[in-house]
């Protein structure tokens, strides 16, 4: 324990932002965490739809996970990429939710494929899914048709795996000291 705090304490001496940012900083990190405390009391005391609100209140978590964020990386920069990753893993998580939330609100999977096949075939002559895919299920192209089994609509969105895959993995390239943010070189990942 003591180690930890001797390691902070250093982290803390190499660098001070200045003060009004600081404080600023932190007012509003603060103020953001009381605002979201206040809607989630809010929420959990009319839980009458938990099906919609579960994923709500994963969707709203995001705005004091990024002001937290924000505020641990102002203090201590040395860190930040790493609460960035985890922040862009939440981030996955969250739209995850929001996706999940938006089919809770049209009735469920099944609901949301018929509302979407019946809107498609009024508003547009052009398919919701490509030519390939049919019924909602939605088939890979090369060369993930390789690795991943098809998904029925409304399960997974590509751009959900992908950021939580590359935040793991730039969590283990950072641990041995491999990840660049934002250099493209051959031995930096």
């Amino acid at each position: 324990m003591q180690s930890i705090i001797d390691y902070f304490s250093s982290v803390l001496l190499e660098y001070s932002p200045p003060t009004w940012a600081t404080l600023t900083a932190g007012f509003f990190a603060l103020l953001t965490v009381t605002l979201f405390l206040y809607l989630l009391f809010d929420h959990l005391s009319a839980y009458k739809n938990p099906e919609e609100q579960k994923f709500l209140i994963g969707v709203i978590l995001m705005v004091p996970c990024y002001a937290v964020e924000s505020f641990l990386s102002l203090m201590n920069p040395s860190i930040s990429v790493d609460i960035a990753i985890l922040r862009d893993g939440y981030e996955s998580f969250a739209m995850y939710c929001f996706g999940r939330y938006l089919v809770a609100c049209l009735g469920g999977e099944e609901r949301t494929i018929e509302f979407m096949e019946r809107e498609g075939r009024m508003g547009s002559k052009t398919p919701l899914l490509e030519h390939g895919s049919e019924k909602g299920i939605i088939k890979h192209h090369f060369p993930m048709n390789y690795f991943l089994k098809p998904w029925k609509l409304g399960k997974w969105v590509y751009q959900m795996i992908i950021k939580a895959f590359t935040g793991i993995l730039a969590v283990i390239l950072e641990a041995f000291d491999l990840y660049c943010e934002g250099d493209f070189r051959w031995n930096c990942g």
